[in-house]
């Protein structure tokens, strides 16, 4: 189920029709931020008439947005952004938004005109998390991923493709006022620039995304000296690096374990380096024993484990080894593929010591 944010404007009407000629099953996510009169119930009208034609579910939050940006001591703007992604976050944990090409130019001009640092000229993403604060003390947090399909796309492009099927969208009056930042932007600065540079969108785009390469660039190569004497390889830095979920996941040399949630990183240092011994049945082996990498669908049944199997990478996974280390994880097994042991994690139950074994062999690492 991939949830979507609905104005009924054009740019996330294209984005609906997009999902579901994709396959996808949608749920659409409607904001009445009561702003706009009689305009802000036709929006709603609007969504409700068209999710209804379209076979989608259609979720809508009300709110007075006035009247909490007044309390709170916010802008309109920043308000309703508040109060629309604080509610994203109680129905998903992620959400899709259609933000598109001359919203990624503008943004970067916004964020210049403001004083912006490198963050701020590489725009918006198209995958980002954002924290969501659900306590006016910041104790209570959510994360919230947003994708936004559209960003490679102008908005010349999105309107010529609904009219091409015929799809009607409604129109917010306030973007044709310039009380807005951005709306000034859009209607007075870009224009103006495209006089003296048609292509200025599309260079303010590609500014956007070499300023991110390069922030990604370093980001990398400070991980790379700050956990490279750790013991972790390349592989799992670059892993590290890229990795922004909010679930935790781990990565491990043979000295230090590094975890990673929510865009925070904490490593502690493995204070031992155990020498561990495994015992099995040596006749129920029957004969010696082969090593080889885990393949997809290799299946055991883990020590303690009555009945059934396992897979391998799936009780790996549970150990807290993460893939680029699965991918190097060795089965010892006998001429028959039966899997006796994982090395260093676990022996095959229907191989173990009992009271009827008479030889056993011990398996140990290091």
């Amino acid at each position: 189920m991939k949830h979507i944010a609905l104005s009924g404007g054009a740019d996330s009407v294209f984005l609906l029709l997009k999902l579901l000629k994709e396959g996808h099953e949608v749920t659409a996510l409607h904001c009445n931020f009561h702003l706009r009169g009689e305009e802000s119930d036709r929006d709603e009208t609007f969504c409700r008439q068209l999710c209804e034609r379209l076979g989608v579910k259609l979720k809508v939050r009300h709110f007075n947005t006035a009247e909490y940006a007044q309390k709170q001591h916010l802008s309109i703007e920043t308000a309703a952004r508040e109060l629309r992604y604080g509610w994203f976050a109680e129905e998903t944990d992620t959400v899709y938004v259609a933000h598109h090409r001359d919203d990624l130019a503008e943004t970067v001009l916004m964020n210049l005109l403001r004083g912006a640092g490198l963050k701020g000229l590489s725009g918006i993403s198209e995958d980002s998390m954002m924290t969501i604060h659900t306590d006016k003390k910041g104790e209570d947090t959510r994360t919230l991923r947003i994708i936004r399909p559209l960003l490679k796309m102008s908005k010349k492009e999105i309107l010529l493709r609904l009219e091409e099927e015929h799809q009607d969208f409604v129109t917010d009056s306030t973007n044709s006022e310039r009380e807005a930042l951005r709306n000034r932007i859009r209607l007075d600065l870009l224009p103006m620039m495209e006089q003296l540079n048609p292509q200025v969108r599309e260079h303010l785009c590609r500014l956007a995304e070499n300023v991110k390469n390069e922030l990604e660039a370093s980001e990398v190569s400070a991980l790379f000296h700050l956990l490279s004497p750790l013991g972790l390889n390349r592989t799992q830095i670059l892993d590290i690096a890229r990795y922004q979920g909010k679930e935790t996941r781990q990565w491990q040399s043979k000295t230090y374990r590094l975890i990673k949630s929510n865009g925070a990183i904490a490593f502690e240092q493995i204070k031992t380096v155990r020498t561990e011994a495994f015992r099995v049945d040596a006749d129920k082996v029957d004969g010696p024993l082969l090593f080889r990498r885990v393949r997809p669908g290799d299946r055991f049944r883990p020590f303690g484990m009555k009945s059934g199997s396992k897979l391998v990478n799936d009780f790996l996974a549970e150990r807290g080894v993460n893939l680029f280390e699965r991918q190097k994880s060795v089965v010892a097994h006998t001429s028959d593929g039966r899997i006796v042991w994982v090395v260093d994690h676990e022996i095959d139950d229907r191989f173990r010591v009992d009271e009827s074994t008479r030889n056993v062999m011990i398996l140990t690492f290091s």
